[in-house]
């Protein structure tokens, strides 16, 4: 089974990226006794204010889709659309390996 990769460009509506920004922080708590979410940043763009970054490594796929149904997920999730400008863009990724993700699996 092989590790599952995405990074998350999400567009804040005009005033609200403070609140987008904290809403992503919460997320690393969330999953903070998943083992199968193995990687979680929070970022933002130094060039757009209201732009904020989620990468995300986990377990697999199955384990992300299995998270993201969650009662928990989604009722984090049902704030998101006043918070949001528009659909997030995912770029999904494979993983090579790299500090704290151990050997690469396949």
């Amino acid at each position: 089974m092989s590790r599952f990769a995405q990074h998350t460009r999400i567009r804040a509506r005009p005033g609200r990226r403070d609140e987008l920004l904290g809403k992503f922080l919460e997320v690393p708590k969330l999953q903070a006794d998943n083992p199968a979410c193995e990687v979680t940043i929070v970022s933002s763009s130094p060039d757009d204010d209201d732009v904020v970054y989620l990468t995300e490594v986990w377990s697999s796929a199955e384990e992300h889709q299995r998270a993201r149904e969650s009662p928990e997920v989604q009722a984090w999730a049902a704030g998101m659309p006043e918070l949001v400008a528009g659909a997030p863009d995912v770029t999904p990724l494979v993983v090579e390996g790299g500090k704290g993700l151990g050997e690469r699996v396949r």
